[in-house]
């Protein structure tokens, strides 16, 4: 959901052809999944496709490649902060540092839940990913 809602806030922005987006994981079971069909329902609606994204596990090559690596919850950050190499820690946060006027610090998992579930997970990936396109924008003079 994350990455969908992103390249479609670059896209608005005109962004995304200088920003490479991806998503990882640090618990996936099988690589090439597609994502929840609930999760592709809710971001559905609000006319993002995630249909071809696939799952695959974060690789030590991301924390070199990537600016950002952003993590869900206190969990993730403890997993990927335990791969990630210490000259690139200050790379990994949790996505929700982006909006802290919300008071929410971390994304449920929304699997063992229902369509409110997801829906609330849209809410604040949605926040998040605003402020985090804004930071983007500021500390690398982009517009």
């Amino acid at each position: 959901m994350a990455e969908g809602i992103l390249r479609r806030k670059l896209y608005e922005r005109g962004l995304l052809p200088q920003i490479r987006v991806d998503s990882a994981g640090t618990h996936v079971s099988r690589k090439g999944l597609k994502p929840d069909l609930r999760a592709q329902k809710v971001v559905r609606s609000a006319g993002i496709d995630i249909s071809k994204l696939r799952s695959r596990s974060i690789r030590p090559v991301d924390f070199v490649e990537f600016d950002y690596i952003l993590v869900m919850d206190e969990s993730n950050l403890q997993s990927v902060s335990k791969l990630c190499p210490h000259e690139h820690q200050h790379k990994v946060a949790l996505i929700m540092a982006f909006t802290p006027q919300t008071g929410v610090t971390e994304v449920p998992d929304p699997y063992y839940s229902n369509k409110a579930g997801f829906e609330q997970v849209y809410t604040f990936l949605e926040q998040a990913i605003t402020g985090l396109v804004m930071t983007i924008e500021e500390r690398h003079s982009l517009s």
